[in-house]
């Protein structure tokens, strides 16, 4: 069990800021001590006869994962995910992010130990709706979406929940490597280095991983997904870039206006195109519902520097305990 005392520093620092911050902070350790509070060890659960046979070959698949994290990705394994949690609910946390109108520029907060960092994260729904209310309101963009899984950056040993327990166990592997990196390296007020480092970290993760199984058929399935992840970043790149050069370029806001919409309609006819070419499947959401600054500055916080980070494993000769290393040292520009 955890114990309270573990939560004064945050409570302290909730002590000096405003009825809405302590709100937030109220709220953000109510909802880390129910997941602490509802979690129980893996192995009794999977030894328990009236365990649900698909949540024990999940759990039983977790422990491989980790293990694999530990002894082959110099990940923390043996200190997260030992322990099970059912929330009674679809997503773990809603994050929203936001930017003014225009402009590419992510809006901030500030977090005790944290510092600066590009999104809010909610245990509510209806809190995150709230803030994205007053904000849209203020006339910025804003997007809020559930959220699966975070890491504590080793605060607590994080549960495996059952927001993402039943995922395929691919996307269980790189969801596990990428908030076991988190763990490894964690660079406060740092969004993009962070979620950059972890998506590579997690990527090269998976493949090793597969490999290391023999499950080669996979292993092809998977690289076919990465090659679609960067047409799909690719498209978003050079949405980005118009959007940016429209921006500064000083026109009447009425013009930018338009031009903006005009810009993300292009995007979607962009993504209607890799939508055939991947066989009719694939981006529903992005293809039903309006996109704005908010969630381009969203993709850019998790993957504006996954290149550089391949670059330094490759000149690491693919030594993960080398690469965290020297990603510890690395000067990045970051979220500009």
């Amino acid at each position: 069990m955890i114990s309270l005392l573990q939560l004064v520093p945050v409570v302290l620092c909730c002590a000096l800021a405003s009825c809405q911050t302590l709100h937030f902070y109220g709220q953000a350790v109510g909802g880390q001590m129910e997941i602490l509070r509802k979690s129980r060890p893996i192995g009794p659960i999977v030894e328990d006869p009236a365990t649900d046979p698909g949540l024990r070959r999940q759990l039983q698949s977790v422990e491989r994962i980790r293990a694999f994290a530990r002894d082959h990705l110099a990940l923390p394994g043996e200190e997260s995910y030992g322990r099970y949690a059912d929330l009674g609910r679809e997503h773990v946390t809603w994050v929203l992010y936001a930017a003014p109108e225009f402009s590419l520029e992510p809006k901030a907060w500030w977090y005790p130990t944290l510092g600066r960092l590009d999104y809010r994260g909610f245990f509510d729904e209806r809190d995150a709706e709230e803030l994205a209310s007053d904000l849209r309101a203020e006339g910025l963009d804003v997007q809020v979406g559930g959220v699966d899984a975070y890491s504590t950056l080793g605060w607590f040993h994080d549960p495996v929940l059952n927001t993402f327990v039943h995922a395929a166990e691919v996307d269980l592997a790189e969801l596990i490597f990428h908030e076991l990196a988190h763990r490894k390296l964690f660079r406060g007020g740092e969004t993009m280095f962070n979620e950059s480092l972890a998506n590579a970290v997690a990527e090269e993760g998976v493949k090793r991983w597969l490999r290391h199984e023999g499950r080669l058929a996979e292993l092809r399935t998977y690289e076919a997904r990465l090659v679609r992840r960067a047409e799909f970043y690719d498209r978003i790149e050079r949405t980005r870039s118009e959007l940016e050069k429209l921006y500064a370029s000083g026109l009447p806001e009425d013009v930018m206006r338009k031009r903006k919409a005009a810009l993300f309609g292009d995007l979607r006819d962009r993504f209607r195109e890799l939508r055939r070419k991947w066989g009719g499947r694939g981006l529903e959401g992005w293809l039903t519902r309006d996109i704005n600054n908010a969630d381009l500055v969203s993709l850019a916080t998790y993957q504006e520097h996954v290149p550089t980070f391949r670059r330094l494993l490759e000149r690491c000769g693919g030594d993960f305990g080398r690469f965290f290393k020297e990603a510890k040292r690395l000067e990045l520009p970051e979220d500009d």
